[in-house]
């Protein structure tokens, strides 16, 4: 008996660590694909009405949201609400907005510099937050990338305690964005 309990265990702790190696490629329309962990499962719940991909693992405290939109849309608002003395009508521009919006939600505690990088082809501006919302303090991984004709902003969060462990998972996350 001992001996069976001894090789279940050993069976779902090696089913587990395989559980959480696995990748998927999710492909959002003809927009992009993006690779995510296979621990990963589509939310249940709307995390934010414009996202075009909401993933989550609600134990594991990870989470990932896509927002995409028409550069056209971006300009309109910068001219509609009289913002393009502020926010110039590009990539810069487009994430210095997203982002002066997020910390407005999010009360910021540490930030850090913007990286300019590009993701497989595509011009990015990368960064970190580590913030406080509703008494919870969270670490974002974000990245801003400029496509052909949209751009897209990738948000990935877990709880500040956590943050070691999934950096590098957000990070991974981030560079596989694809246009398609």
């Amino acid at each position: 008996m001992k001996k069976s309990i001894i090789l279940l265990l050993s069976v779902l702790f090696i089913s587990s660590c395989q559980f959480l190696k696995k990748e998927k490629v999710v492909t959002i329309e003809d927009k992009y694909s993006i690779s995510l962990p296979g621990f990963l499962v589509e939310a249940g719940i709307t995390l934010n009405q414009e996202a075009s991909l909401e993933y989550m693992n609600a134990f594991m405290e990870f989470y990932v949201m896509v927002i995409d939109e028409p550069k056209s849309n971006i300009e309109k608002v910068l001219i509609d609400y009289e913002l393009a003395d502020l926010y110039p009508n590009n990539l810069k521009g487009y994430s210095e907005l997203i982002l002066d919006g997020l910390k407005q939600a999010v009360i910021v505690s540490q930030e850090s510099d913007v990286v300019d990088t590009v993701i497989n082809g595509l011009p990015a501006r990368l960064l970190t937050i580590n913030g406080t919302v509703e008494g919870i303090d969270i670490f974002y991984s974000l990245a801003y990338i400029e496509g052909k004709e949209r751009y897209y902003q990738i948000f990935t969060w877990t709880l500040s305690e956590k943050e070691t462990e999934y950096r590098d998972k957000m990070s991974t996350i981030l560079y596989s964005f694809k246009e398609l």
